[in-house]
């Protein structure tokens, strides 16, 4: 049986020389090679398609090439848009981390202020019954307010500005100036390391004296 001749190399022709090669001999070249492998494998098969050398180039090649060229066409197209869902996906996934990483920086950055700002003994202020500090109405209403929390628990400005029903620079103002007279301690509130207050026990004191104190009659 004589041996079967490869189909040519479109790349490479007979001169030997590399060439850039023709869209119609680049189109066939798949269709050639399926043709030579099923007659070179399957010589039976080939046989009764009546399959052969001769068909290189040809009608069957044709189709045959087609055939392979959608195959790599829509294969082409789907990685691509399998190469897209994974960039998102993995974008997605690297944003959400890289802002995990920052909330838990901010929360370990205002803990860390929070434990500088309670080291040491704080000493809490003293003062007569009579020597009670000057308070405004909406400044006895903050601690009130913070009198009235769950312990373990603090109020963050934006909460403070909304039972008063204030702006939130007018609630800060008052928390500064609270916390200025050792009457509230800030602390840490909120996922996001908002700053939040607590009653002192001097604030506590505070309270208990003036709702101790004897009204004008």
């Amino acid at each position: 049986m004589e041996p079967i001749p490869t189909p040519l190399n479109p790349f490479m022709p007979e001169t030997g020389a590399l060439v850039l090669p023709s869209v119609g001999a680049l189109f066939f070249l798949p269709g050639d090679w399926l043709i030579y492998l099923l007659a070179s494998r399957v010589p039976a098969a080939a046989q009764l398609l009546q399959v052969g050398p001769s068909d290189y180039g040809g009608t069957l090649a044709g189709f045959l090439s087609l055939a392979v060229w959608l195959v790599l066409a829509i294969g082409a197209i789907a990685t691509t848009s399998a190469v897209r869902r994974f960039d998102r996906a993995l974008t997605s996934t690297i944003a959400g981390a890289a802002a995990e990483l920052r909330r838990r920086i901010r929360m370990a950055l205002a803990f860390a202020r929070y434990r500088r700002s309670r080291r040491g003994d704080r000493k809490e202020p003293s003062f007569e019954v009579g020597e009670l500090p000057a308070l405004r109405h909406e400044e006895l209403r903050v601690l009130e307010l913070h009198a009235r929390l769950t312990p373990g628990f603090a109020m963050a400005v934006g909460d403070v500005a909304e039972e008063l029903d204030v702006r939130g620079y007018e609630a800060r103002a008052l928390l500064e100036r609270l916390a200025q007279l050792h009457l509230l301690q800030s602390t840490v509130g909120g996922l996001d390391g908002d700053t939040a207050y607590t009653l002192t026990a001097a604030g506590r004191a505070l309270l208990q004296l003036r709702y101790a104190r004897p009204r004008p009659a």
